[in-house]
């Protein structure tokens, strides 16, 4: 704000370029926000989501928490306010993996599932983790897994870590995941299907 005070006083109006500097400042300040967090605490994730650059997240039995809808959210007991890291400036590059099992466990009523449903069909960067895929030891646990313009990258399962093994062993979860899930076209056409029937 006070580089765009400083224009106005020139006479001269702030170009986007202008304003984008007081954007990186805001982003300055999540990052020292973030070192003030308890890596252990129940804000690290939020807090590393919020300077990720990068976000890969897979739940084995629910829906991604930064893609539930609030009433999804809120039946879970979960912070509807989560995916707000979404509609920032510069979102994050995203890859999120939903199992088949959150298709078929309740959240709530056959409304709030559906709602959810289509809420993930409308989405580009969603896959379906199929039955089919078996029982692989790297599906069995929920994680997320984020990069960052500074730094290294860390993995939040049981709670937030940078221990390269640690990362390395869910880097790993993520090329299984990939080689697994449905591509992007037939995980919408499943999440739809169920909000068809019900039309």
């Amino acid at each position: 704000m006070k580089d765009i005070s400083r224009f106005a006083r020139l006479g001269r109006r702030p170009t986007d370029g202008d304003v984008r500097r007081g954007i990186d400042l805001i982003d300055l300040v999540r990052l020292a926000h973030y070192d003030l967090v308890d890596p252990d605490g129940p804000d690290a994730l939020r807090a590393a989501e919020r300077r990720a650059t990068r976000i890969v997240a897979y739940d084995a039995l629910a829906v991604p928490a930064l893609l539930q809808t609030p009433e999804y959210a809120a039946f879970l007991g979960n912070d509807p306010g989560r995916g707000e890291v979404l509609a920032r400036h510069l979102p994050p590059a995203c890859e999120f993996y939903v199992h088949e099992t959150a298709l078929h466990a309740w959240a709530g009523d056959q409304d709030v599932l559906d709602d959810q449903l289509a809420a993930l069909a409308r989405r580009d960067d969603v896959r379906l983790v199929p039955f089919t895929a078996g029982c692989r030891p790297e599906l069995r646990h929920s994680f997320t897994l984020l990069s960052f313009a500074v730094g290294g990258p860390a993995v939040h399962a049981d709670g937030l870590s940078e221990r390269v093994d640690s990362v390395a062993r869910f880097q790993v979860a993520v090329d299984v995941l990939r080689r697994c899930a449905l591509d992007v076209d037939e995980s919408r056409r499943v999440f739809a299907s169920p909000c068809e029937a019900a039309g």
